[in-house]
């Protein structure tokens, strides 16, 4: 009981010795009904030997004493022969000092404990005295009330307080495991209870999960992952009725369908809340005692305010890994569709520049034989010709073979295939394309290598198209352990916060930075109108050697 722990043990025989001598009675007694409401503990005693009070601390509330004065509030008052039907601890106290009265101690609500006196003559005791000893009652009780009720108010505030820290904690964290533990730990903390857990319904409902626990594990097996049905369950009878189940002792109730689990897990009092979620309950927090225990309207509705918070950060969590499978699967989407595309890109390289090039290279060299040998100054001229529009063709294939699959990648590196790159396709036109390469040569992984040349690639491409630029600076810096490319131009701009602003810059880009998220890198784009953009990739390096191929 709050009021009796805050007044303490001292202070409740101090006061039972001050009473003792104010009413000059050689016993008094004070007990309190214990918080299963099921015993009288005695909490002060004047006048009883350390024996007598060894065996009359604890008496049942079910007792002629408990019965009367608890339950129905009313005194008891015995003198002379000593009643057959009260306990043997009144009557060998009848015996020894003749008279005694037993008080209520309440408060305006309820009964708290009992007021027991005995005194020297055997003889009833005057109505004064005995509406002195009920006002004595009243006061007690009063007292205890009062501080009891502060004690209660100064752990709700505590408690609220408790709640709103894990209700932030809860709303700022996204993983599920981390979630459930919070959430088990803190039933535990605000119920006082020895262990706690929680129980998830499978999809069609027909079975629980055991997700987490808190201390159940201790002396025995982890039961995490421990599944059965719903049906015959104190857990279902929550889950059916949407409320709250309490048990004093799961191993004795008929209502617990697996008593040989809550004896393993040393389960005896229970409290168990229904986790309701926007479709219905999701599942259950329990919290246990390994003794019997009758939890508390107050435990219930904390319980139910910390399942309340619990349920909605279990739902966020579920559609977070939701989303992040959704995620993980277009990757593995995009993974392959970006291989087939980069194998077709090669397989068309080599067809153009290893079978189209030579065949071209012959018809080349044929016509060169013809001109050698002499004809008409009329046909001359038109092998002239076709010799010189042979060679563009030759120059064109071995450009579109060297854009679909750059064979300098994997021989020079990348920074010198960004340097073809940009001589080859951005030079020589009215764009001054700054290119600039910092940090220490490494040779990168090939995937990485092709995913920087392509986004560089495309980059360029867009401002051609799009930026209206006079200048375009390339800075590509390697790191052993990081990349990290730049493209910055003095363009139009855009506004990049704005939706669809990718599409801007092409779809290209946005695949690009799929793939970097496959590489576990990051793309961001930056720009403003009339402030140019700037693109900017970081990324990983998992070295693969230390020659300068960059």
């Amino acid at each position: 009981m709050a009021g009796e722990a805050r007044l303490g043990a001292r202070r409740l025989a101090g006061l039972a010795s001050r009473l003792a001598r104010a009413l000059d009675v050689p016993v008094l007694t004070i007990r309190l009904v214990d918080p299963t409401g099921r015993w009288l503990d005695l909490k002060a005693a004047v006048g009883l030997s350390k024996r007598m009070r060894a065996r009359l601390r604890r008496i049942p509330l079910e007792s002629l004493v408990g019965n009367e004065a608890v339950r129905r509030g009313r005194r008891i008052v015995r003198a002379g022969n000593p009643d057959g039907r009260l306990p043997p601890w009144p009557r060998s106290l009848l015996r020894r000092y003749g008279a005694g009265a037993f008080v209520p101690i309440r408060s305006d609500t309820k009964v708290l404990g009992v007021l027991g006196v005995g005194f020297r003559e055997s003889t009833r005791p005057a109505a004064a005295q005995l509406r002195f000893l009920d006002a004595l009652g009243r006061q007690l009780g009063t007292a205890i009330h009062v501080v009891g009720a502060g004690e209660s108010r100064r752990e709700t505030r505590s408690e609220t307080r408790f709640l709103r820290r894990i209700a932030a904690a809860l709303s700022a964290n996204l993983e599920l495991p981390a979630i459930l533990d919070m959430v088990t730990s803190a039933a535990q903390r605000l119920t006082r209870s020895r262990g706690g857990l929680v129980m998830l319904l499978n999809r069609d409902g027909t079975e629980f999960e055991i997700a987490s626990t808190s201390r159940l594990e201790e002396g025995g097996s982890d039961i995490r992952g421990f599944r059965f049905p719903v049906e015959g369950s104190l857990s279902g009878i929550a889950v059916r009725t949407g409320r709250a189940v309490r048990c004093r002792d799961a191993t004795t109730d008929r209502r617990a369908l697996l008593r040989a689990l809550q004896q393993t897990a040393n389960v005896r009092g229970l409290l168990i809340v229904p986790l309701r979620g926007d479709s219905g309950v999701i599942g259950t927090l329990n919290v246990s005692s390994s003794r019997p225990r009758v939890f508390s309207d107050h435990d219930r509705r904390t319980l139910m305010q910390l399942g309340d918070h619990a349920s909605i950060a279990i739902r966020n969590a579920r559609l977070f890994e939701d989303v992040l499978g959704h995620r993980q699967l277009l990757r593995q989407l995009y993974s392959q569709q970006y291989s087939v595309l980069e194998s077709e890109r090669k397989r068309i390289a080599h067809e153009l520049h290893d079978e189209m090039g030579p065949t071209l290279s012959a018809i080349l060299i044929n016509l060169q034989l013809l001109k050698e040998r002499g004809m008409d100054t009329a046909l001359d001229a038109k092998v002239v010709e076709t010799e010189s529009l042979l060679t563009g063709i030759i120059e064109k294939i071995r450009e579109l073979a060297y854009g679909l699959r750059p064979p300098m990648l994997e021989h020079l590196g990348l920074a010198e295939s960004m340097k073809w790159l940009i001589e080859t396709y951005f030079s020589g036109g009215r764009l001054v394309v700054d290119y600039r390469v910092s940090g220490s040569p490494v040779r990168l992984d090939s995937d990485l290598a092709l995913a920087l040349y392509r986004i560089a690639q495309e980059a360029l491409t867009n401002v051609v198209k799009h930026a209206r630029a006079a200048h375009v600076k390339v800075h590509l810096h390697l790191a052993p352990t990081s990349v990290r490319l730049e493209v910055r131009d003095d363009g139009c701009g855009f506004d990049a916060t704005r939706l669809g602003a990718e599409r801007r810059v092409g779809l290209g880009l946005a695949s690009m930075r799929e793939r970097m998220d496959h590489l576990r890198g990051r793309l961001e784009l930056r720009s403003r109108p009339g402030k140019g953009s700037q693109l900017v990739v970081t990324c990983p390096v998992e070295a693969v050697d230390a020659r300068a191929a960059g």
